[in-house]
């Protein structure tokens, strides 16, 4: 069995959620505030935890703002076996095979003592009869800001000692005792502890003989496991370097040896049947090849907890995770993924100044009803809902790397076709669109930065549009999106002669250009068709270029010609004549298209928009295409 669902009601900002869980591993992604640590705490409030000592407790603050009803925390677990149905045949629904446990908590705010926890059971929230097997579905948390060398370096030896007795047979246990039993007992035969004795023996002879003589005895406590372990200390250091204390290492490695030790718990609780895996920002100190190896091995483990429960409990493992990391969100596919964002909703209070008639219409109910304000909570996204066609999930899947999961965390985003625009935009923003005279000029430059721009590298942004764009649980991923494209016409082959010295060798490292059939319906038609079918024509703006980024750029020629003519001689230096045809045309633009679709490789696209990018920043007179002004402006709007 697997947590499936958790169902949220007037719990701190999730006030009406639903999230759907992987049987694996789920992230749960979004902005700071936005609820990721409420739902990890409903989990841990809704289950047993593994070490028995409860810590989170629900509260009278716990309640959401605003909401005048009962906390209520369910979660829906299905993938039982024919065995667990039966275990769990008093919360089963049997029409689904699904398992469904509630806790419910009514505050009150005048006693707090009085407020009331129920533990219900089934679809319907019935009495639970059957209170031990809910407690054989627990959960370990691991907080944010958690202090791995503490826990692994405790004095009180408890971890160490659960990790010796998780990776040791009984016999071996007791074998290590009796020899560690019979070693104290020679120690204490050394002349350190008899001398230390005898002398101590003499002072309390002379203290104690005039009245009623005392003999005193030096030897080592009674040998435990714990005991032992509490003068353990883990070392830890790369190989063929000496070890060190754990408190000498890295906070990453600690934390992943930390992390090591809790799954060898999580592995051997031969009681549980489920155990969830709570943990808050796995990334924690760690560089990106290790967060990529972390998630890797939760993965891992989960799917190696699944065992043949005819014997006894499952002892099933399921992670979920939080995270603010692109590494994370780009290392698992997007049917594991869920993103939270902040809702505003209006607050409506009924005005009750007369009983409406049965006949009323809407409009006239609606006019019943004022908004006194804005209340924000929790909506959740599961990208597994997103209306995707195994295709479109596959591509974005394969093309979601570290700079494209950008767009799962941010609310504003502008997609482009490759590296050039991604390249150009920041300093065309800066320099060449927003007002550098503005009072709050850079409030405006910060305000463009937390816009994200992704490089999707094709021209393929339907899949992007339907991901960010399909609207789940009342929300969005975005709440505006541009997307930047060329308009690729297509054009005959340019009959201009090709000048001998013009020094036409394709770039060695620029890939290779893909011809493009022509089209009837334009890019820019086919993408806001796509945002008129999701209901978000609003939300989507697209900007084409008349051609391409590269001969857009020289519009209008006369301003932005000589810093386009520095950056592009510094790959063609024998190409004057060239540029010469450009200035002498009625249309630079066009002449350059042309031969950028009849001359593969031409230029290094990305290597003049480098170029370019570094003399605009430089200070040298440059003026923005309209069209790229106007996607500028329209992502900050």
């Amino acid at each position: 069995m697997y947590l499936a669902a958790l169902q949220l009601t007037n719990f701190r900002s999730c006030r009406n959620v639903e999230v759907t869980i992987q049987p694996g591993l789920t992230l749960l992604v979004g902005d700071n505030n936005s609820g990721k640590s409420n739902i990890v705490d409903a989990m841990r409030l809704l289950t047993a935890p593994l070490s028995g000592r409860r810590v989170r407790y629900l509260e009278s603050d716990d309640v959401s703002t605003g909401a005048d009803g009962p906390i209520e925390i369910v979660g829906v677990f299905d993938g039982l076996t024919r065995f667990q149905q039966g275990q769990y045949i008093g919360a089963l629904d049997i029409g689904t095979n699904k398992v469904h446990y509630m806790t419910r908590f009514r505050p009150d705010v005048d006693v707090p003592r009085r407020s009331k926890v129920e533990n219900l059971a089934g679809l319907a929230a019935g009495s639970d009869a059957e209170p031990e097997k809910r407690d054989q579905i627990r959960h370990v948390y691991l907080a944010p800001l958690r202090d791995a060398k503490r826990e692994l370096d405790s004095a009180t030896g408890n971890r160490m000692a659960l990790i010796i007795k998780y990776l040791t047979s009984e016999a071996d246990r007791t074998d290590f005792l009796d020899q560690a039993i019979d070693g104290l007992r020679k120690l204490e035969e050394h002349d350190v502890i008899t001398g230390t004795q005898k002398r101590l023996q003499e002072h309390v002879s002379d203290l104690t003989d005039p009245v009623r003589g005392q003999v005193i005895g030096l030897s080592f406590r009674d040998v435990r496991l714990q005991r032992l372990a509490r003068g353990l200390r883990l070392k830890i250091a790369e190989h063929g370097v000496d070890l060190a204390d754990i408190e000498d290492s890295g906070l990453g490695y600690a934390n992943l040896l930390y992390m090591a030790s809790v799954i060898i718990e999580l592995r051997n609780a031969q009681d549980a049947e489920l155990t969830l895996f709570l943990v808050e920002e796995p990334e924690a100190h760690l560089h990106p090849q290790l967060q990529a190896v972390l998630l890797d091995y939760l993965q891992e483990q989960a799917a190696k907890s699944l065992r043949d429960d005819t014997e006894g409990p499952a002892g099933r493992i399921q992670v979920v995770a939080t995270t603010h990391s692109p590494n994370l969100a780009s290392a698992v596919g997007i049917r594991n993924i869920v993103v939270l964002r902040t809702q505003e909703t209006p607050i409506i209070q009924e005005i009750t100044a007369g009983v409406p008639a049965i006949e009323e219409t809407t409009e006239a109910a609606e006019a019943e009803a004022a908004s006194t304000g804005i209340q924000r909570g929790t909506a959740a996204i599961a990208l597994c809902d997103i209306d995707l066609s195994d295709e479109e999930r596959r591509k974005i899947d394969q093309y979601l790397d570290v700079s494209r999961a950008e767009l799962l965390f941010t609310r504003r985003a502008i997609l482009v076709e490759g590296v050039s625009e991604a390249v150009i935009l920041p300093p065309l923003a800066r320099h060449c669109v927003l007002d550098k005279t503005a009072a709050n000029y850079g409030a405006k430059c910060r305000e463009f930065r937390a816009v994200s721009i992704i490089n999707i590298g094709s021209v393929d942004f339907g899949p992007y549009l339907k991901l960010l764009l399909q609207e789940v649980n009342g929300v969005r991923l975005v709440d505006r999106l541009v997307v930047i494209t060329d308009g690729d016409p297509d054009v005959a082959d340019d009959e201009l002669a090709q000048d001998d010295d013009l020094d036409d060798e394709p770039k060695a490292d620029e890939p290779e250009a893909k011809e493009e059939p022509a089209v009837t319906l334009s890019r820019k038609d086919r993408l806001e068709e796509i945002a008129i079918q999701l209901g978000a024509a609003s939300i989507l703006a697209v900007f084409a270029a008349e051609f391409t980024l590269e001969a857009d750029l020289m519009n209008p020629f006369a301003v932005n010609g000589p810093l386009l003519e520095i950056a592009f001689k510094r790959q063609k230096p024998r190409s004057g004549e060239f540029w010469n045809t450009l200035q002498a045309g009625s249309n630079p633009a066009e002449v350059f298209y042309r031969k950028l679709r009849t001359t593969k490789r031409y230029i290094g696209k990305g290597e003049f928009a480098h170029d370019v990018a570094e003399l605009i920043q430089s200070g040298r007179t440059f003026q923005c295409p309209d069209y790229l002004t106007q996607a500028i402006q329209s992502a900050m709007r």
